[in-house]
């Protein structure tokens, strides 16, 4: 008996998902830092080559938003689930398996750790990062963006500061259930990077 309407149109999708994924992987292959690529509506620039894989960040504003409504506790934040709603995203273009989970530092400005660690498939960059890539990362034009690092903590008496960097790159903080720029950070696989062998 032949296949359903249903069966058809199922391989038919399947069929049009792997050309689309294989399309992706080819426009990617051979780069290396400082350079951009698109994925997931997005411009992504490689800031750094690690023994996990390939880090990237969106060149591009995905969105403006809070970090969260009242807590700058990034492992509890609205923003960070949003984020893993983009990793999926992602993983439609380049396999799940390529996205590198990876461990996130939640120390404060002011040293407090207190928060921990947590561990993100696409986050934000921490205040270090931030400043290891600053040459890296150009000026924005008219908006701020968010950075994953509390400005202080709960044993301060503050749940609401966050760290932000200004349109000329300048640190700061700000209230977290203001409305900041979102520039997602990941670490993708070095294989769908690599130049295919001949």
């Amino acid at each position: 008996m032949g296949k359903s309407i249903e069966e058809r149109i199922e391989a038919l999708e399947k069929k049009v998902s792997d050309l689309t994924r294989e399309k992706q992987k080819k426009r990617i292959k051979g780069l290396g830092i400082g350079d951009v690529f698109p994925l997931a509506g997005l411009t992504w620039k490689i800031l750094d080559i690690a023994e996990l894989g390939y880090m990237c960040q969106a060149v591009d504003l995905w969105k403006t938003d809070q970090f969260d409504r009242n807590c700058n506790n990034w492992e509890k934040s609205a923003l960070r689930k949003e984020l893993d709603g983009l990793a999926d995203k992602i993983a439609e273009e380049v396999e799940a398996d390529n996205i590198i989970p990876f461990e996130r530092n939640l120390i404060s400005m002011d040293g407090q750790t207190e928060y921990g660690t947590c561990t993100d498939r696409v986050s934000l960059l921490e205040f270090d990062e931030y400043r290891k890539y600053r040459s890296m990362l150009p000026n924005t034009d008219d908006y701020w963006w968010w950075l994953l690092t509390p400005w202080s903590t709960a044993c301060n008496d503050d749940k609401t500061w966050v760290t932000v960097v200004s349109p000329r790159g300048c640190i700061y903080n700000y209230i977290c259930d203001g409305n900041g720029g979102v520039r997602p950070f990941c670490i993708l696989s070095s294989a769908i990077f690599e130049f295919e062998d001949k």
